[in-house]
């Protein structure tokens, strides 16, 4: 074997972003990244193709010249609408103009790798069967990964090409320029908390603080998608990837609370969009104290993204045994890849 060439579209995301550092790294692979604008920070090792992936001729364009790719990893996502809604046809006319362009241009593509995640048992609309498995029922609420997953089904029976799609639940990642990030949301919320003298409240419902969740590693999630992609025993088949373990908020948030030296609160719900709408100011002051990096609050914290994770009653667990089965068997402590996140962020002078 000479390698395989990978094709990450969404290479500049979260999860595209951690899986071309991942396979740039491996001595077996070469990995283009299909973005439309370049990182901040190049992953060296990366070669980048510009193209706006709501654009079929662009893609087409983009990747004519590329004959040789084996491997697609589609990681893109259209935007949310006005009201935060995820189209279902944006999503799948993005993933169609990159298949078709890959397809068209490389004759020996060999799989094609979907990100999913959670909301594919809809874990964001309420109480789901838990543990969830990959055979479970589908909602009856629009969901893109449907409609993607079904568009692989179908186009894959009559090509040269396998499949595979990976489930990650909430994830824990390192990713300076995007905020809607646990480690750094919440931060910035303990970090403002302790400016302004207040202890650290808990912004969910009890439910929320008490309930079972998991958290899936982007670093984890990559090796998966690395294993999916290459072994025999993962074709056609999707998997639920997370860090292997339980988290209640209950015991991680005394931790955060230890990080920054400040008292534990209580169980408050509060709306944090609205409660954090007014602290830009004390954040530049933070921002000039700690001599951090200068950027708006809204450029580190997420807030709507933070309200919906922690409002979230029910238990979220997701079965992760058929991906052990097939073969897969990494796991990580999730409470201590969050501290070790938050560690980082502080280093990097983001969050003080």
């Amino acid at each position: 074997m000479t390698g395989w060439k990978a094709l990450i579209a969404g290479a500049t995301g979260a999860i595209g972003g951690a899986l071309a550092g991942h396979l740039a790294a491996l001595p077996n692979w070469r990995v283009l990244g299909l973005c439309r604008h370049s990182p901040a920070t190049p992953t060296s090792g990366v070669d980048l193709i510009h193209a706006d992936m709501t654009d079929p001729d662009a893609c087409r364009n983009a990747l004519e010249p590329h004959d040789d790719i084996t491997h697609l990893f589609y990681c893109g996502r259209a935007a949310h609408d006005d009201l935060g809604r995820e189209n279902v046809q944006s999503n799948l006319d993005l993933l169609c103009h990159v298949l078709d362009a890959v397809s068209a241009a490389s004759p020996g593509l060999g799989h094609v790798h979907l990100v999913q995640g959670g909301k594919y048992y809809g874990v964001h609309l309420g109480p789901f069967p838990t543990p969830a498995r990959e055979d479970d029922a589908r909602t009856v609420v629009s969901n893109f990964y449907y409609a993607q997953e079904d568009l692989l089904r179908e186009r894959s029976a009559s090509a040269c090409w396998s499949w595979s799609a990976s489930r990650p639940n909430t994830l824990l990642h390192f990713s300076p320029h995007n905020p809607r990030n646990l480690a750094s949301t919440l931060g910035a919320y303990a970090a403002i908390c302790r400016e302004l003298g207040c202890a650290l409240d808990f912004p969910g419902c009890n439910g929320a603080y008490t309930s079972l969740t998991q958290l899936t590693s982007t670093d984890l999630l990559s090796r998966a998608m690395a294993w999916m992609a290459t072994d025999a025993r993962a074709a056609d088949q999707a998997f639920n990837i997370a860090n292997g373990d339980l988290v209640r908020w209950c015991r991680l948030w005394p931790k955060l609370a230890e990080a920054y030296q400040i008292p534990m609160g209580s169980v408050r719900p509060l709306d944090l969009v609205e409660v954090m709408a007014d602290k830009q100011p004390v954040w530049e002051g933070m921002v000039k104290r700690y001599r951090l990096e200068k950027r708006p609050l809204g450029a580190v914290a997420h807030w709507a993204y933070a309200d919906g994770t922690l409002e979230r009653s029910w238990d979220e667990i997701m079965s992760t045994t058929k991906a052990r089965q097939f073969g897969f068997h990494d796991a990580a402590d999730s409470e201590a890849v969050f501290l070790q996140l938050l560690g980082r962020y502080r280093e990097a002078k983001l969050l003080p």
